[in-house]
């Protein structure tokens, strides 16, 4: 345990202290002022636009479709691809992987780091958007703000699922560059499929990231609750065992 959790916090460190994710909450910050500032002089507007659900109400849960489903993805491929790919490019690997830790910890370390800051960023975005919002819109209520902060929690367990699949992915790229590519077009069809062939929509993994909204509004039945925690669960076991086992066995 105490070997993993060294490992956990070396790449942590990689990532919460590297500039350009510093400069990606930063941003993140900054999108959610813009936000607010504009959903605050708009009468809420309201669109879908590419599956994604926009609104300008200026309140945590108005921000968080766009953030959940475009640029936190986003940035789960970028940290799987720097701390998997990109490592593996540069023959920095191989050193970690003679330290005193076995493989399938550090890859399960890799992984923890990456869903970390996913969760990180999610809470800025949570507070930022909780503060501008009782600062410039209708203030929220303990209820409210209690039941927004369970959405965002809602949302981690289908971004760790996203995690794996990308983790296990980035395995076999050979350049981070095109390894990031692959994983953008591959979630951008996981995500245009379901329109194009609807009975798709309950088998693909990417299709629950929005889960949060029945669990936090009237919950469906209790076998429809069941099924959609044993496809989120199986997606996830089976791309972690896959994923360690390949880096346990991939010579770098």
């Amino acid at each position: 345990m105490t070997a993993f959790y060294a490992a956990y916090r070396n790449e942590t460190d990689k990532l919460l202290l590297r500039k350009k994710y510093i400069g990606f909450l930063i941003f993140g910050a900054v999108i959610c002022v813009i936000w607010a500032t504009v959903g605050a002089f708009s009468t809420g507007f309201m669109g879908t636009f590419g599956g994604v659900t926009v609104n300008l109400t200026p309140t945590p849960m108005g921000v968080l479709p766009l953030f959940l489903q475009i640029i936190v993805p986003l940035l789960i491929f970028m940290g799987v691809t720097d701390l998997i790919t990109t490592e593996g490019g540069e023959h920095t690997m191989k050193a970690m992987a003679t330290r005193p830790v076995e493989r399938y910890k550090l890859y399960f370390a890799k992984l923890s780091a990456v869903i970390t800051y996913a969760a990180v960023y999610l809470a800025c975005v949570f507070v930022i958007s909780t503060v501008l919002n009782q600062l410039l819109g209708r203030g929220l209520t303990i209820g409210e703000i209690f039941a927004a902060l369970a959405s965002y929690a809602l949302t981690l367990p289908p971004l760790a699922v996203l995690a794996g699949f990308a983790a296990l992915a980035a395995l076999f790229g050979r350049s981070g560059t095109l390894t990031m590519f692959l994983l953008v077009v591959a979630y951008l069809a996981m995500n245009i499929l379901p329109i194009l062939f609807p009975v798709l929509s309950e088998l693909l993994f990417t299709s629950y990231l929005g889960w949060h909204r029945l669990w936090v509004g009237v919950l469906p039945s209790a076998s429809r609750l069941l099924h959609m925690i044993a496809i989120v669960a199986g997606y996830g076991v089976v791309f972690f065992i896959a994923g360690s086992f390949i880096f346990d066995r991939k010579e770098y």
